[in-house]
């Protein structure tokens, strides 16, 4: 795939944008992050983040701590207009922990969001390769929920689901199985392979069989898009619309912009767009 995507803002400073694949995910060409960035590239950036899901970016020397610091205050700003939910704890942190599989995990690829089993989940995740190996995944859950059969996902909008922390069970949230995205209004699906143990007030055989019809269509390999690792690579993408597998890679440098509280697609009848 080698065509590149008109974006003017960036083109003008030798800056492009090449899809990775069919629906979701671009690689960013032309820029350096241990350079300054100027304000309008910034949000360039996040916009194409948030349109796109995950960004690519090669031969990067280092993942700049004031990159994420920079991303989470445009993320509050946004936020703290998205009045359809609750306004996330301010200014956004950063964090530098991944989540892993738990020792013995045998269940598969490690298919998650960050942190879903918080109140307030990761919001974005950024990681560094510093040497080629490995491979981490990534599935679009726009294009998942998109994907349902329009019965399942009419169900899909009237759960919840519980979410718990497989270290610690006692760390648990209740999400909605479709959660609006604050910036975009866009749906997507919001349920994980890793975290999510089950749908609420529905018997445990139905639940277990929803789940795993939800599960499915969230990792189906329409919706996949697969990254090899090479030294100096670093993704960025938004935990609010992908999942993710548990990277590989043996030398990764990881951060996180703590969350906002996922509100559910059917909390308004219109989508809420910020413009930039």
């Amino acid at each position: 795939m080698s065509s590149t995507l008109s974006c003017p803002a960036l083109q003008h400073r030798g800056i492009a944008l090449r899809p990775l694949h069919p629906t979701f995910g671009v690689e960013v060409q032309g820029l350096d992050l241990a350079a300054p960035l100027a304000a309008p590239v910034l949000e360039v950036l996040h916009d194409a983040l948030i349109e796109h899901g995950v960004l690519l970016l090669r031969g990067q020397h280092g993942l700049p701590e004031a990159l994420a610091r920079r991303l989470a205050a445009l993320e509050a700003s946004l936020l703290g207009q998205a009045l359809h939910q609750a306004s996330p704890a301010l200014p956004l942190s950063v964090g530098a922990v991944p989540d892993l599989p738990p020792p013995g995990w045998a269940a598969g690829p490690f298919w998650h969001a960050d942190r879903s089993y918080a109140a307030e989940p990761g919001l974005a995740c950024l990681l560094r390769a510093g040497e080629a190996g490995g491979e981490i995944a990534f599935a679009d859950q726009r294009r998942a929920l998109a994907a349902l059969p329009a019965g399942l996902r009419d169900r899909a909008g009237t759960l919840r689901a519980v979410h718990a922390n497989p270290w610690d069970p006692a760390a648990r949230a209740e999400h909605p199985v479709l959660r609006r995205h604050p910036v975009t209004g866009e749906p997507a699906l919001y349920v994980n392979p890793a975290f999510t143990t089950r749908l609420l007030n529905l018997p445990e055989a139905e639940s277990r069989r929803l789940l795993q019809a939800l599960l499915a269509a969230a990792t189906a390999e329409a919706v996949v898009w697969r990254h090899s690792w090479q030294a100096g690579d670093v993704l960025i993408w938004d935990n609010r619309s992908l999942l993710h597998t548990a990277s590989i890679c043996p030398s990764l440098q990881a951060l996180r912009i703590e969350g906002d509280q996922p509100a559910a697609a059917a909390a308004f009848e219109m989508p809420w767009v910020v413009a930039g």
